[in-house]
């Protein structure tokens, strides 16, 4: 006959491991974390970052071109780089359209309060940039927030964060024959967004 074995109840509760953005950052000066370790930091975690397709780089590139030819030497279009945000999460958003600084950013990264739109396209990233990068991208304050939709071909335009809930106010969904109008582009057509 098999004993039953009984654990004593813990003392304490166990508590995960979480990174602060400092911690994060040294451990990436110190070599510890290199271009090697494909991560992001999301609210303390370190996420692994799934790679990506021929249809992803080829609309993250559309993308960048797009609106290199629209703000060249007015605004700093970054791709696939990491930006700071105050919620311990650092995440490397497909592009972005920030305020253009002489030093390109190489004091800090870009925070909330230097980015007028941040878009990830999304094919097997897509229930993540839904929700865990929404949220933080939402409580940090970005603006205008697009998800391109490589699996249906549209485009979600986030737009109104509540820095207090995590969520957007308005989130609108256009196909690839639609126009839509972006609070900070103005008139655009998903079609050209998409490869």
């Amino acid at each position: 006959m098999i004993k039953a074995v009984s654990f004593p109840e813990p003392v304490e509760e166990i508590k995960e491991f979480t990174w602060s953005l400092d911690r994060y950052h040294s451990a990436i000066e110190l070599g510890l974390l290199t271009e090697n370790d494909k991560v992001e930091l999301l609210f303390g975690k370190l996420i692994e970052k799934i790679p990506t397709g021929s249809p992803h780089s080829a609309c993250v590139a559309k993308i960048k071109l797009l609106l290199n030819r629209r703000f060249l030497g007015e605004m700093e279009i970054r791709s696939e780089n990491p930006v700071s945000l105050p919620n311990d999460s650092e995440p490397e958003p497909d592009v972005i359209v920030a305020i253009f600084k002489e030093d390109f950013y190489a004091s800090a990264h870009p925070q909330a309060d230097d980015i007028h739109l941040l878009v990830e396209v999304s094919a097997s990233t897509l229930y993540i940039d839904r929700t865990v990068k929404s949220t933080a991208y939402a409580l940090a304050g970005i603006q205008e927030y697009w998800i391109v939709n490589l699996n249906s071909r549209n485009l979600e335009l986030h737009v109104k964060p509540n820095t207090e809930e995590g969520s957007y106010g308005g989130i609108n969904h256009y196909s690839e024959e639609e126009k839509f109008i972006s609070p900070f582009l103005g008139e655009m057509k998903v079609s050209d967004l998409l490869p």
